[in-house]
């Protein structure tokens, strides 16, 4: 009776195990195609509309110009150049994918020394940063 219980228990477990990892995936999945949506419609990242940045610690951002808001669209780098977060403020209700709490879960990357470029080409100082 008590083996049968521990192999319901490891079994339980194990489930959990495998709900934890495809919530995960799914997750990391649904944040991507937003971020993906956010990075198409920015386009070149040194595109004309670069309007400023944000140097955080563990990541930098960029913010790109949709008419008269400087700040619509904003693109969010860790060191790796991992794409972990993207905002879109066009609208009242501001639209955020982000995998900062899991930045390895992301598939999107760029050069982070273009991040680091285009950091500089807009004046950002890494003293605030790590």
């Amino acid at each position: 009776m008590a083996l049968a219980l521990v192999l319901v228990a490891l079994a339980a477990l194990g489930g959990f195990v495998a709900l934890g990892r495809w919530e995960r995936s799914r997750n990391a999945e649904n944040q991507m195609r937003g971020m993906e949506r956010v990075r198409a419609l920015v386009g070149p990242l040194d595109s004309p509309s670069l309007s400023g940045y944000r140097v955080e610690p563990g990541f930098d951002c960029l913010t790109y110009r949709r008419g008269a808001n400087e700040f619509a669209l904003e693109l969010c780098f860790d060191p790796a150049g991992r794409l972990i977060e993207a905002i879109d403020r066009r609208t009242t209700s501001r639209h955020i994918s982000s995998l900062r709490s899991d930045p390895t879960a992301s598939t999107i990357r760029v050069d982070p020394s273009e991040v680091e470029r285009l950091l500089r080409k807009m004046g950002a100082s890494r003293s605030a940063g790590p």
